[in-house]
């Protein structure tokens, strides 16, 4: 039985800002614990720390993005209008 829903859509997902999130925080967690043990002046380390930081927020936006759908979106790809 078809649903008319874009096979590339898992209906059955959840909160993928929190999955993309928690990974994003694991990643950046790390990346700071590996700036903490590198034996690096400590300009250097606030300086990549503060790019750590700064980008982030960046890259967890841009991949929320990709996963995310607007209401206006999910009508039109049910509708069949097949703009995403």
């Amino acid at each position: 039985m078809s649903t008319g829903v874009d096979p590339a859509l898992n209906p059955n997902a959840e909160e993928p800002a929190l999955s993309v999130g928690g990974i994003t925080m694991v990643g950046t967690a790390a990346l700071g614990v590996v700036a903490a043990l590198v034996p690096i002046p400590v300009a250097t380390k606030a300086a990549v720390l503060g790019l750590i930081a700064a980008l982030a927020p960046i890259v967890t936006a841009l991949l929320v993005r990709r996963r995310v759908y607007s209401p206006a979106t999910v009508t039109r790809m049910l509708n069949g209008d097949g703009r995403r």
